[in-house]
């Protein structure tokens, strides 16, 4: 390699600027590295110190729970005698949860297929399908068998009640 004098004085030249910049940049980076993880290091402390407490919160109300023994567990459901499987079985187990409601008790099509679903699931081969359900309500509010509260629409279901003698 023979280079000439100015030659090998402008390759260091460039050297000496090229490492500048570099030092430049990983200092203006480290810098800034060192802002963001500060920043995340107060969020950990924040998100650890939530954690603790919610821990704490949740074992305290499982504590009151276990301790009160005076709350009931929920009722069970009457043995039914529906078979789940024939014909028309869907309005049948719909009738029968609609009269276990309370009278002035609203529903809808999504209820009633929760309330099939958790009486009734096991049992089932397939799952009730909200719009059969919401079709059949539709059917009897027209029959007059169920009144209509609500009118459905494209986002909010339709609501019904029970029949009363007022009605």
């Amino acid at each position: 390699m023979n280079l000439s004098i100015p030659q090998m004085l402008a390759q260091l030249e460039a050297r000496v600027a090229h490492h500048q910049k570099q030092q430049a940049l990983h200092a203006e980076q480290e810098a800034t590295h060192r802002d963001k993880a500060a920043f995340h290091q107060a969020g950990l402390e924040a998100a650890r110190a939530h954690l603790e407490d919610f821990r704490a919160a949740t074992v305290a109300a499982g504590e009151l729970l276990e301790s009160d023994k005076s709350v009931a567990p929920p009722p069970a459901f009457p043995a039914d005698d529906i078979e789940v499987n024939r014909k028309r079985a869907l309005s049948r187990m719909m009738a029968r949860v609609i009269e276990d409601l309370d009278p002035g008790a609203t529903f809808g099509a999504t209820a009633l297929t929760r309330a099939i679903q958790a009486r009734w699931g096991a049992k089932l081969r397939r799952q009730p399908d909200p719009r059969s359900v919401a079709t059949t309500l539709r059917r009897w509010a027209l029959a007059g068998d169920i009144v209509q509260v609500r009118e459905g629409r494209a986002h909010h279901e339709g609501l019904y009640r029970k029949t009363s003698e007022a009605d």
